[in-house]
């Protein structure tokens, strides 16, 4: 997928003698993307590419641009037109050490363990001068059985795990307090383990942070039950009532979900 202005800016970068590809991906390239998805494009480098190069390639094709707001990855953004674009730079080494990392050693996170995988995956290349769309390629292959079993036992461990640092520990004590800034900051980690284990369990990528129950029930053959009934439950809850109860129900038919395979 791309635009005509993504066309330009690679075409811009396809110049440069250290610039090996450019791909899209993120809102746009989703399943699931609407007006409001900005354009996310990515720029492998080998090296780096200097500020003013940058500054001049954007200045050609936006109506306001920003050199150097990197605050996840190295990038720029821009708008033209009134769309956003977010312009990351990356260096192919690095996502070859992702794959390896997830795909191939099995090692996990709490939460969003596959997203950058499924970054990946959904790229599309406007050019590729090296090939890196070929080593992506490697999770077309049927999703590892040892990384579902991992990121599962992981994240379930996390969230009720005997432990008093446990997620489900630390929610519960939060509510006891009267802290709200903490029922909040340990409800969302919960909340991203359980649905890391949701879609390591269907065994399928993990889609980002955004519209998750949607893509469960696009995604995912297998759901825990009353699924979007315990999700409304919990969220109504997430401030005022019973947040501890919601989450035991629904942590107990998560429990029952993967114990059945």
């Amino acid at each position: 997928m791309k635009d005509k202005t993504t066309e330009k800016l690679a075409e811009a970068f396809h110049e440069l003698d250290n610039c090996v590809a450019v791909a899209v991906s993120g809102s746009r390239t989703s399943q699931i993307h609407d007006l409001l998805s900005d354009w996310d494009i990515y720029v492998y480098r080998e090296g780096t590419i200097d500020r003013q190069v940058r500054e001049e390639i954007l200045s050609a094709i936006s109506d306001s641009h920003l050199v150097g707001s990197s605050f996840f990855e190295e990038g720029d953004e821009f708008i033209s037109d009134g769309v956003y674009y977010d312009v990351m730079y990356r260096d192919p080494e690095f996502i070859r050490q992702q794959i390896d990392r997830v795909w191939v050693n099995h090692q996990c996170s709490l939460g969003y363990t596959t997203c950058f995988l499924h970054n990946l995956k959904t790229s599309s290349f406007i050019f590729d001068k090296t090939g890196i769309s070929d080593y992506i390629s490697v999770l077309d292959e049927p999703y590892p059985d040892g990384l579902s079993e991992a990121i599962i036992d992981y994240n379930l461990r996390m969230i009720c795990g005997s432990s008093e640092g446990s997620w489900m520990a630390q929610v519960t004590s939060a509510v006891r307090r009267g802290d709200f800034v903490s029922r909040n900051h340990r409800l969302a980690a919960l909340m991203a383990s359980y649905f890391d284990i949701i879609f390591a369990h269907n065994r399928v990528l993990h889609p980002g942070e955004k519209k998750l129950i949607r893509y469960c029930h696009l995604l995912c053959s297998e759901l825990p039950e009353n699924f979007d009934e315990d999700m409304e439950r919990i969220y109504s809850s997430a401030y005022e009532g019973d947040l501890p109860a919601a989450l035991t129900a629904a942590l107990g038919r998560l429990k029952d979900l993967v114990r059945r395979t």
